[in-house]
């Protein structure tokens, strides 16, 4: 049994030795993400300083999402036509630029602007990095690449408070903005000195399968319009939508409520709720990979998409502690599983030199879902009175409404060149 565990972990690696650049994508994407975690602990009460209104202090979190959703798709359709290396430099400049804007202000309207900044450059890094991740994969191991990219990025993620946290108590509340600036800065110069243009491998690859019509820039500008002829192709964008709209409604604020409603859990102790969630992400990403490459991504997203909507039925129902910590952890393994699964599928069924405008396009309704979350619950409690519990069954039963087109539409094989 521990012998199986070891070659499956040691197999979950072998896209990184087969491709060095693989491992500096991951280097840089851990940097980023730790930067952009950095500041999380913060934001409000960096914000609340310039004594501004609770609205106001909500607006520094929401700004960011909303300015990724003007550059997300145009950010990766132009990734396609003068490659990823330099949108990937121009990102990681305009969030440096953002974030000293953010450390030196001095109104909440200055910080809500430079906020802004910052989410242009993240949502100029975010699809093309994605985008990048998918011209060095191949079908036999596209779920590992991708759930490589979910742990870098869920390092970060878990690294980043505990040192903006630290740097804000030592040395004030912009101290974590000057450190965005810097990882930033740090991943800018990995990308100049290390990172090679990985556009050119995926029109190679696609010349190299005899697909010469579809293996230059040229061919690829019509992308777009392809795209949204791409029935299950839109349907990974709705799953997209649908766990973003999970993550800012309920991990982010139903379920927190409710921990607090229900059980008369502290803030520290919800804390600890959110990282056994993250826990059960974590560990479940290299089984994961090897699932998918294994197995398919299709029938990963509907299990993971049933277990995600079972999880969150768990916590809404359950009236004992156990029961919502069981939840958490549930919905943590289906979130871990769901997000690298979509991201392989989608990959799946656009050719190689699309890359590119699909990846900015599931970033955009990624996106969509993470800014309307918590306004559509908020509401659906104000309209209908239903609660913390009855927002947490509405996300619910938004994931399990899309498993059904989803599984007929991957059946048919309608749009796919592969099945993942």
């Amino acid at each position: 049994m521990i012998d199986r565990l070891f070659r499956s972990f040691v197999r979950f690696f072998e896209p990184i030795r087969s491709h060095p650049q693989i491992g500096t994508m991951l280097l840089i994407v851990g940097l980023v993400m730790s930067g952009n975690a950095i500041v999380a602990p913060v934001l409000s009460l960096y914000a609340d300083s310039f004594a501004s209104s609770s609205t106001l202090v909500g607006m520094v979190i929401t700004v960011f999402g909303v300015a990724r959703l003007f550059v997300n798709y145009p950010s990766g359709a132009l990734s396609q036509r003068i490659g990823r290396r330099p949108l990937l430099l121009w990102g990681l400049v305009v969030i440096v630029i953002g974030s000293v804007g953010a450390a030196l202000a001095g109104s909440i309207e200055s910080l809500l602007a430079w906020r802004f900044v910052q989410g242009l450059g993240s949502g100029i890094y975010m699809s093309v990095s994605y985008a990048a991740m998918a011209d060095m994969t191949e079908d036999d191991t596209r779920g590992r690449v991708m759930a490589l990219q979910q742990a870098s990025m869920w390092f970060g993620i878990g690294v980043g408070p505990i040192l903006g946290g630290f740097l804000a108590e030592y040395f004030g509340l912009p101290a974590p903005f000057w450190a965005y600036g810097a990882v930033c800065a740090a991943a800018a110069l990995l990308v100049w000195l290390q990172l090679g243009e990985t556009r050119e491998e995926a029109y190679r690859s696609a010349s190299g399968r005899g697909d010469e019509a579809r293996a230059s820039p040229q061919a690829a500008a019509g992308t777009p319009v392809q795209l949204r002829r791409n029935a299950i192709f839109l349907l990974m964008c709705a799953i997209s939508f649908g766990l973003f709209f999970t993550r800012t409604a309920s991990q982010w604020l139903l379920i927190p409520l409710l921990a607090h409603t229900r059980y008369g859990m502290s803030v520290d102790i919800i804390g600890l709720a959110l990282a056994v969630l993250a826990v059960g992400t974590f560990v479940m990403l290299p089984m994961t990979g090897n699932l998918i490459d294994r197995y398919g991504a299709q029938p990963v997203i509907v299990g993971s998409l049933v277990m995600t909507a079972g999880a969150l039925a768990l916590i809404a129902l359950g009236m004992t502690a156990t029961m919502f910590w069981i939840g958490m952890f549930l919905l943590g393994v289906g979130l871990g599983v769901s997000n690298p699964a979509v991201s392989a599928y989608s990959i799946a069924v656009v050719p190689k030199p699309a890359y590119g405008p699909a990846m900015g396009m599931l970033r955009t309704w990624g996106d969509v879902g993470f800014v309307l979350g918590p306004f559509a619950v908020g509401l659906l409690d104000d309209f209908g009175d239903v609660g913390a519990m009855g927002g947490i069954f509405a996300s619910a039963a938004l994931l399990l409404l899309l498993i059904l087109p989803f599984s007929l539409k991957a059946v048919r094989g309608n749009g796919s060149r592969d099945q993942a």
